[in-house]
């Protein structure tokens, strides 16, 4: 028996389907072809005359295939696209044709465009996304599971042969409750979202920490991004613990210097006092060398009292407990009458001494007895360093009214602009490294204190060069040669 050929059948040519860029065919209700244009020759490989008449499945590549046909005459009667990829035996290259069918009276037709450059670009993201540290998990708009990368493979226990086609509900877990509500609300709303440090619920999970990026995607689902943040949690929880033990320390610290306060106050009084008692000759004479050497420990144990002092007040300064009690100071009766001790040791060095207060400033609002302990420690600090010429007290209001200066000006050896930071750092000295006597320089608390002292009040202290006037100033290997100027700003008001 011989096989009859099929008649030829003349294509026809429609001038707008000739003129796309895409492919396009149509077939009959036997899948016969009635239609080829130019497009879908160059796509298929197929001469239009011999696409013509054939069934379908014959001529469109991939179409043997007993699912394709079945894809084909499923997607015809919902108009969705279905996506192919192509190899063409001839040319040796491999096309990703996205292929729309639709359903026509009596046939079908077949919109088909090359999306080869797409799907290139589409692998790229891929392989970006299976790159990454991070878990990737994509759904569609059904909650079907589309995309899992390696990483949420390992994050996760989820693997992806299992997962993707599985709807997204049947393997994400019910809590942290508003993960889930979260994801529902972009599907809905499209807007992205972001939670830090969740610990969802389940086996998958492992007890992770997560920061999770929700992103809705183009096709109407949405993507999941989770960053394992487990060690970073614990990090910062690490770090929380030792910052409470460091500040339960310095709370403890605290409260050993005012506990023990008192205990040193009290047999350091009454060393200077019985030592005084003995260099007045209070219990009868005593040698030369006896007294001198009272006199001796009785300023040694001064010194070791205001260290004492110091010490407990720069503490107490540190975790910010110092009381402050405002009133009313009056500069031009103030000052004056917290000269005294200190006139005597200026006296002591021979130097000069000048105070300069205008009996018309204003009154200043603050804690007179803080007031009394920066003014001290400037003046303390002046003497000190100053061996010949002298100390200028001075105070004015300056911007108009709106801040005081108390300035304390000497004619020591002056501070290096580079080092004007650091002479109010604790414990830090200017001068020969050398010289241990801390007895003469100081402990170097002395500024610290008044600086932080002054912040307190609202205000602050600096050191500028003074503006010289009769006095020669001192030179000296480690300053200027020009004195130093300390000034205390306060707020008026």
């Amino acid at each position: 028996m011989s096989v009859v050929p099929a008649p030829a059948v003349e294509v026809p040519r429609h001038a707008a389907l000739e003129a796309l860029a895409d492919g396009f065919c149509m077939a009959d209700a036997d899948y016969r072809v009635t239609y080829w244009n130019a497009a879908a020759e160059r796509l298929f490989g197929v001469a239009r005359d011999d696409a013509a008449g054939r069934v379908l499945w014959d001529v469109l590549p991939g179409a043997a295939d007993p699912r394709v046909r079945e894809r084909i005459a499923r997607v015809a009667e919902q108009g969705t696209v279905l996506q192919l990829t192509v190899l063409n035996d001839r040319e040796l290259f491999v096309r990703h044709l996205s292929v729309h069918v639709s359903a026509l009276d009596g046939g079908v037709a077949l919109h088909v465009r090359d999306a080869t450059a797409e799907q290139r670009v589409a692998d790229q993201y891929d392989q970006l996304l299976e790159s990454i540290r991070d878990g990737f998990i994509a759904v569609d708009r059904e909650w079907k599971i589309v995309y899992v990368n390696r990483s949420a493979e390992v994050l996760v226990s989820l693997r992806r042969d299992r997962a993707v086609g599985v709807e997204l509900w049947e393997i994400f877990p019910a809590e942290p409750a508003y993960l889930g509500e979260a994801i529902r609300a972009t599907m809905r709303d499209r807007e992205p979202r972001h939670l830090d440090a969740l610990y969802p619920v389940g086996r998958v999970f492992r007890g992770r920490c997560f920061d999770v990026n929700i992103h809705p995607l183009p096709d109407g689902g949405v993507s999941m991004l989770f960053e394992d943040v487990t060690e970073r949690i614990a990090r910062e929880v690490e770090l929380a613990r030792l910052a409470a033990e460091a500040e339960e320390a310095s709370r403890a610290k605290s409260r050993f210097f005012a506990a023990v306060s008192h205990e040193l106050r009290t047999p350091l009084n009454a060393i200077v006092g019985y030592t005084h008692l003995l260099a007045t000759h209070t219990y009868g004479d005593v040698p030369a060398g006896a007294a001198r050497a009272s006199e001796r420990a009785s300023v040694c144990a001064e010194h070791l009292a205001r260290l004492v002092d110091d010490v407990l007040l720069l503490t107490t300064l540190e975790i910010d407990r110092l009381p402050v009690f405002r009133s009313r100071v009056e500069l031009s009766a103030f000052l004056p009458g917290m000269l005294p001790h200190l006139l005597q040791q200026l006296e002591a060095k021979c130097l000069a001494f000048a105070l300069e207060v205008p009996d018309e400033l204003p009154a200043l609002e603050t804690d007179p007895e803080r007031l009394r302990q920066i003014v001290t420690a400037l003046l303390g600090n002046a003497i000190k360093f100053t061996s010949r010429g002298g100390v200028r007290l001075h105070a004015r209001a300056t911007d108009e009214g709106r801040w005081m200066e108390v300035a304390v000006a000497d004619t020591g050896p002056g501070v290096p602009e580079g080092d004007r930071e650091r002479v109010f750092a604790p414990f830090e000295q200017l001068g020969e490294e050398s010289r241990t006597d801390s007895l003469n320089r100081g402990t170097g608390l002395g500024l610290s204190i008044a600086r932080q002292l002054a912040r307190r009040l609202g205000g602050d202290i600096a050191v500028r060069d003074p503006v010289r006037e009769g006095a020669e100033p001192e030179s000296g290997t480690n300053g200027t040669g020009a004195g130093a100027e300390f000034v205390l700003r306060l707020p008026l008001g």
